[in-house]
This record gives C-alpha cells, sequence and structure tokens, in this order.
C-alpha cells in the first residue's frame, strides 16, 4: 500500500509541476527527496516505482513549454501622412470657443498646426500607440527670416477632435476642435476652406 501511496504522491506531484510549466529537473528533485524521506522510514520504494519517476521526468521534460530562442522584436512605430485630427481652428481647452483670440487659437492644417505668429510643419508622423503619434516639426515664427528649427512633438489624441502636444523640451499644450461658426467674428470671417480641405 504504502509503495501505491508514494507512486501515486510522485506522479501528482509531478503533474502538478508540469501543470505550472515547471521543469523536470525540479520535479525529479522533489520525487528524489521523497524516497529518501521514505528510505529513512523503512518504506523504500521497489525498482518499479523507481522506472515509473523516471518515466515521469520524461514525461515531464515533453509536457514543459519550450523557451523562446529569440526575444520578440519590438514594434515598429507605423509612419503616417497626417494626423487623423479635424483640420481647422484648435482652441485652448480652457478657453470657450466664443471667447478665443490669437493667444490661444491654433489653425491644423493637413501639412502642419500654427498660430498667430508661427508655424510648425509636420515633417514626419509616426504613430507610436493607439492615440499617440511622434511628429518631427520644422517650427518658425511668421515674423522672422530665420530658418525653422527642427524638433519632435507627442501628440495624445481624444478622439479626432482634441489633443495635447508635449515637446522633447518638456512643454505641453492642450487643445480642442472648435467649429468655425462657433468662433468669434474674426475667425468666422476667414476663408480657411483652401487650409482644412
Amino acid at each position: 500500500m504504502n509503495k501505491a501511496r508514494f507512486l501515486v504522491v510522485a506522479l501528482l506531484f509531478a503533474a502538478g509541476l508540469a501543470a505550472c510549466g515547471q521543469n523536470a529537473a525540479t520535479a525529479e528533485n522533489a520525487a528524489a527527496t521523497e524516497g529518501a524521506a521514505e528510505t529513512e522510514t523503512g518504506s523504500a520504494p521497489d525498482a518499479s516505482a523507481a522506472a515509473a519517476q523516471a518515466d515521469t521526468g520524461t514525461a515531464n521534460q515533453a509536457a514543459a513549454p519550450a523557451a523562446p530562442e529569440t526575444a520578440p522584436a519590438t514594434a515598429q512605430a507605423a509612419t503616417i501622412a497626417a494626423l487623423p485630427l479635424k483640420r481647422g481652428y484648435y482652441v485652448a481647452s480652457d478657453t470657450p470657443c466664443g471667447q478665443a483670440s490669437n493667444a490661444t487659437v491654433m489653425l491644423l492644417r493637413r501639412e502642419g498646426i500654427g498660430g498667430a505668429r508661427d508655424f510648425c510643419e509636420f515633417k514626419n508622423i509616426e504613430q507610436t500607440g493607439p492615440n499617440t503619434y511622434r511628429v518631427t516639426e520644422a517650427c518658425g515664427d511668421l515674423q522672422d527670416n530665420a530658418s525653422p528649427e527642427t524638433s519632435v512633438t507627442t501628440y495624445t489624441l481624444e478622439g479626432d477632435a482634441a489633443f495635447t502636444s508635449k515637446s522633447a523640451d518638456g512643454w505641453e499644450r492642450s487643445a480642442r476642435y472648435c467649429a468655425q461658426s462657433n468662433m468669434p467674428p474674426d475667425f468666422r470671417a476667414n476663408d480657411i476652406s483652401d487650409v482644412t480641405d
């Protein structure tokens, strides 16, 4: 009876370890430890139990999950043609659309975004997450003849009508789309169809 109990316990223990993803060496070590304990108490397993332990070790090696040979490749960022945002006026998130001013308004075009004094041309757009984009921009002051400066900005979109942008230098801004009809009179009078279509 003790021999049969030992065999059943060893098999169940080894099967449990295999199910948990343990390797065969761990199961064999546990079975050997149990065998040594039983030898000390005077109920040593016979040759058939030892053979069953060896068979269990072999079965565990076959059932153990294979380790991956190489690490999975890091996902590549997908290059896209334009940010998936509505084109038109974007107003700072803390400013109502009807109270927008030159200081709080940006005009999003297919090729870039700008305010009253500056414009950032999108040179490269990479989608790095479900709603995150890494944008290489060439930004310049519209009232200065200096060459635009290239930088990288991360845009996190909230649907297709709001975003938060954060530069590599650490500045951050949030804005949302405002229909032209909801803007102050000066903005409503502008014809922006050529840059938003």
